[in-house]
């Protein structure tokens, strides 16, 4: 480790990681090899590696940031439409935070698909989804594609994604559907952003 890693892993952890404390040791439960599909800046990857878990995020969008924040992190370039590029079962665990609600259905679907091809049996998955009744980040908002799928109104969030989904209970049910078993499910709000967002934070085990 440089002196310059070492500086960056002594700094304070990010707020914004806290809700991943609860559910350290059910993820780690099978082992540390941790996918985060959807790394974005790397703030929950740097919180999994201090908590001993051998991360590898993947995001579409630059890594520049991810980098600086979460340096002992295997970080690449993906996208959560395609295939992943992991071998069948190559992780114990997986976390998406924020990460799932930009696709329509279809390839919602085939991401989770990808994301329980990846993990072995019995694997956790934890992630968090924007909510139907999440009004200060967009939902409602914009041309309606499918329900609750619109096509972003807002110029700055059309910025980071052209589409937007907000789940109810229902959608994150048959989101999971005959890929995993629904072991905590919570509609809550949190505070990661200048408004509160309202979110669906799921557990879930790979079938």
């Amino acid at each position: 480790m440089t002196a310059q890693d070492s500086q960056r892993e002594s700094q304070p952890l990010p707020k914004a990681s806290d809700w991943l404390s609860p559910f350290v040791s059910v993820l780690r439960a099978q082992g540390d090899r941790l996918l985060e599909a959807g790394c974005g800046p790397g703030l929950d990857a740097a919180t999994l590696h201090t908590h001993g878990f051998q991360v590898v995020g993947f995001d579409r969008a630059p890594l520049e940031r991810a980098r600086v924040n979460a340096p002992r992190a295997m970080l690449l370039r993906a996208d959560l439409r395609q295939r992943f590029p992991f071998r069948d079962g190559a992780f114990d665990c997986a976390v998406s935070s924020l990460a799932l609600h930009y696709l329509p259905w279809a390839e919602t679907r085939a991401a989770l698909g990808e994301i329980r091809r990846v993990l072995g049996e019995g694997s956790a998955f934890l992630f968090r989804v924007n909510a139907t009744d999440d009004f200060a980040h967009g939902a409602g908002q914009g041309q309606e594609l499918e329900p609750n799928f619109y096509r972003v109104a807002d110029s700055y969030q059309a910025h980071f994604s052209e589409t937007k989904r907000f789940f109810d209970e229902a959608m994150v049910r048959a989101a999971l559907d005959e890929l995993f078993t629904l072991e905590q499910l919570e509609h809550k709000t949190i505070h990661r952003y200048a408004d509160p967002k309202r979110v669906w934070e799921c557990l879930g085990r790979a079938i």
